[in-house]
């Protein structure tokens, strides 16, 4: 066993097996955002979240084979990388990425924790600022989820819509998620603070 020191790999040490995520440049990666954006917003790619992912008994498969019937050239039988778009009354207001988009839809509407379902805590934190007039300042286990964050998983699950698109390149997919949110003005719910 060879005892070689540790160090940082720079380029010129970079194996030749070696493949980047994406190999374009960030003029070419970002040429498609216009397109995109266009393709997300159309009315046709907007679709209501209870009949698809909110009905009782419908889980990740069912969803997957309605989202088929529905977009046959786009959908097949297994989930994807990309990123959604939440809508209310014609109006975007969050987007995320995953890299199982009809999976983390699941978890926002369904799921039972702050974790899990983290944009209906984030609007149960602002409920709770609205409620009692404090900002929680404690962690998010603290936090009451069923008091404050489950009146907006049902309301998520039962008035809102959904766009969809895949992405396959993650860092197309990081850098399209901030394109979005800044085109669309989201920075209510979408907001890119580090911890």
């Amino acid at each position: 066993m060879s005892h070689q020191k540790p160090f940082i790999k720079l380029k010129k040490h970079w194996s030749s097996s070696f493949i980047p995520e994406d190999v374009r440049n960030f003029d070419e990666i970002i040429n498609r955002f216009p397109k995109m954006l266009r393709t997300i917003t159309k009315k046709s790619n907007i679709i209501d979240i209870y009949p698809v992912f909110g009905k009782s008994g419908i889980g990740k498969k069912n969803s997957i084979k309605l989202l088929k019937s529905k977009f046959p050239k786009v959908f097949n039988e297994e989930d994807f990388q990309g990123i959604y778009l939440f809508w209310h009354e014609n109006e975007p207001f969050y987007t995320g990425i995953s890299r199982g988009v009809v999976k983390r839809i699941h978890q926002h509407i369904k799921g039972k924790n702050h974790f899990s379902s983290s944009l209906s805590y984030l609007m149960g934190k602002q409920y709770h600022h609205e409620l009692l007039g404090i900002k929680h300042k404690g962690t998010r286990r603290e936090m009451d989820f069923d008091k404050y964050s489950s009146p907006f998983k049902k309301l998520l699950k039962e008035e809102c819509q959904v766009s969809m698109l895949k992405i396959k390149s993650p860092v197309e997919l990081y850098l399209f998620e901030v394109y979005l949110a800044v085109e669309l003005k989201l920075s209510l719910y979408n907001q890119f603070k580090t911890h």
